[in-house]
């Protein structure tokens, strides 16, 4: 006997099991080449000027300044690589972003405290840098490792926790800007031409591009090579496995923030020393939340997140060019370009990992589910 079923759901979805290399692989080119056309297309329905020519002009805003790009192709993936270790122990720390900002904040009172110093009565521009470091990472450790005990100790909601946190970093530096162009009758800004600046080698970027490569480098040494980086891996598995065999979870985490936010210091020390040389609530843009998503839809391999680092940068680097040339008054096409490269990615990664089945329309036999 069969019955009419109305009550199936249009779509069923499915888990993959056996899924191969090739057919991941080809899913996410068909869905990144896809939103890449189409991005195209966008911008030059937009601009009012044909596909090829966009192109074109894509590629001239690339490699017209290649330092410009290493650069901020090496920030974004700094911001993913913070994230790495607190991710894979299913800690979602949102507030590198905050860590960086704070930390960018210490040495830019401290080139504040002491540029006279150095400007006009002969001090070590060397020291200052050094001060300027130590502080950075001090700041940042702090200010990661708050949420982290918070979270180990009374098992508080870490997302909200470190978000509440940027806000809080922003707001601090707004006023430490205030306060400090007050007393010194200046509008916040640039304060020293020299003093706390870290002495050229070939370009200004190639500082903050070699250090964040050895940081990356050392992180994925210590994620998969290390004791450490396996108790990580083990905490986000399962937290009762890992207390069951005899680690301290709530050391595990607090230990794992303090790289996170060591490497926060770090950044925003290159950020005032090497790139801006000033600290303000845009120190960072939207690097903090862009990072975690390159992390993620790179399922923290820092070898893709690399690759899609650089992709990401060329694409809004280029966007903005294509802008600029044709005269756009705002570079909101470049994120609008971005958002649908990510969101083509996640539609991606969701069928390499589950499978639709589109409800059969034919009688349904009671003796069975298809």
């Amino acid at each position: 006997m069969k019955i009419e079923n109305n009550h199936d759901p249009l779509f069923t979805v499915f888990k993959r099991e056996n899924i191969t290399k090739k057919q991941q692989f080809l899913i996410r080119f068909i869905a990144i080449a896809t939103s890449i056309l189409f991005s195209i297309i966008l911008c030059s329905i937009i601009v009012k000027k044909d596909p090829f020519t966009v192109l074109g002009i894509i590629f001239q805003g690339v490699f017209i300044d290649p330092w410009r790009f290493l650069e901020n192709s090496a920030l974004l993936l700094a911001f993913g690589v913070a994230i790495i270790a607190p991710f894979k122990m299913r800690y979602w720390n949102m507030g590198a972003m905050g860590s960086v900002m704070v930390s960018a904040l210490a040495s830019y009172v401290l080139i504040n405290i002491f540029k006279n110093w150095v400007d006009n009565e002969g001090g070590s521009n060397a020291l200052l840098l050094i001060m300027m470091f130590a502080a950075s990472i001090i700041a940042g450790i702090i200010w990661s490792i708050i949420p982290a005990i918070f979270k180990a100790l009374f098992n508080t909601n870490e997302t909200l926790f470190t978000l509440m946190m940027n806000y809080i970093a922003s707001a601090l530096t707004l006023y430490v800007n205030y306060i400090m162009a007050k007393e010194q009758k200046l509008n916040p800004g640039i304060v020293s031409f020299y003093a706390g600046f870290f002495p050229t080698i070939i370009a200004p970027q190639f500082v903050p591009i070699v250090v964040i490569i050895i940081i990356t480098v050392l992180m994925t040494i210590y994620m998969n090579k290390t004791k450490h980086g396996y108790e990580i891996s083990v905490l986000g598995d399962s937290p009762k496995t890992a207390q069951y065999v005899g680690m301290k979870n709530k050391k595990i985490i607090i230990r794992t923030l303090v790289l996170s936010g060591l490497i926060c210091g770090i950044l925003g020390f290159l950020y005032i020393s090497c790139k801006d040389h000033m600290a303000s609530d845009s120190t960072g843009g939207s690097y903090g939340f862009t990072g975690v998503l390159v992390g993620w839809l790179s399922n923290f391999n820092t070898i893709t997140m690399a690759i899609v680092s650089m992709f990401l940068t060329f694409i809004t680097i280029g966007t903005e060019k294509v802008c600029s040339v044709s005269n756009v008054g705002n570079s909101y096409i470049s994120s609008i370009v971005v958002g649908i490269i990510f969101f083509s990615i996640l539609i991606s990664e969701f069928f390499i990992r589950y499978r639709l089945v589109v409800k059969n329309k034919k009688n349904v036999d009671t003796g069975g589910v298809r």
